[in-house]
């Protein structure tokens, strides 16, 4: 009852508060396919894998593996999927064509060119591409089916332009998740993006929480990457429709995400 409830209320956000009814959710929820990311232990934590029609959020401090998971995640799906795209929206210019396809070569050897012809990449100069991105994807998918999109990261342009106006750079970006979600259900696709941390206080508590914090308070799935001793990383599970909360070990290596 409480995963049907937390599900169904995860819905109706994506629906603008529309209701659906317990066959119509079985039948969501049997579409959900998971997008797996490479790494077997957070792959196995996850219950396969990144959940489509929903929306991940990875975030964490700086060097903690955010840029490089998201580019297994891309490298994976491309290798293992040939018929499919990826959508790698690169707000922070991290992105490494090399990398991804030495990655790549870990899950199945493929020609490089044809492996990357079917990454649609982006780079947005203002957060109002950033967001018009999605409605250009809408109409690009019947062309160019995907089932993954990666933004890294969400809030960069959006803090950069909003400076001190924290309360209106939440508000914005609140409607670009729900934009978000709403795609991601549309579509079946899983969106994983990455956000950095910074440092709030709260009842005499200081906290590190993604800039975003505000607006992904309703994310289905959230995820914190903590820097371990040398190249040791955990992922932390703070929040799931399914699984429980968690922790996962695993390395950072030249080959990327292993065990």
């Amino acid at each position: 009852m409480a995963l049907g409830l937390q599900a169904g209320r995860l819905v109706a956000t994506m629906l603008d508060w529309r209701l659906m009814d317990m066959r119509g959710l079985r039948r969501l929820w049997r579409g959900i396919r998971c997008i797996a990311t490479g790494c077997t232990p957070l792959d196995v934590a996850l219950g396969g894998g990144l959940p489509s029609s929903h929306v991940t959020l990875v975030y964490g401090e700086r060097s903690s593996g955010k840029t490089q998971l998201c580019h297994q995640v891309a490298a994976h799906q491309l290798a293992t999927q040939e018929d499919r795209y990826a959508v790698y929206v690169d707000v922070d210019l991290s992105f490494s064509p090399s990398r991804l396809i030495s990655m790549a070569c870990r899950f199945k050897n493929l020609e490089q060119k044809a492996l990357l012809s079917r990454l649609l990449y982006y780079k947005p100069s203002a957060f109002e591409d950033q967001y018009r991105l999605i409605e250009l994807l809408d109409n690009l998918y019947a062309a160019s089916p995907h089932d993954l999109l990666i933004i890294d990261s969400i809030s960069t342009l959006a803090r950069g332009e909003y400076g001190v106006a924290v309360v209106e750079m939440q508000r914005t970006l609140s409607a670009h998740v729900k934009q978000l979600q709403r795609y991601a259900l549309k579509r079946n696709v899983a969106v994983l993006v990455t956000d950095n941390v910074h440092l709030v206080k709260s009842t005499g508590k200081e906290l590190l929480l993604p800039v975003s914090h505000q607006a992904f308070e309703v994310s289905a799935v959230r995820l914190r990457l903590i820097k371990g001793p040398m190249n040791k990383r955990i992922c932390r599970i703070e929040a799931s429709p399914i699984h429980p909360e968690g922790e996962v070990l695993f390395s950072l290596t030249e080959e990327g995400l292993v065990d």
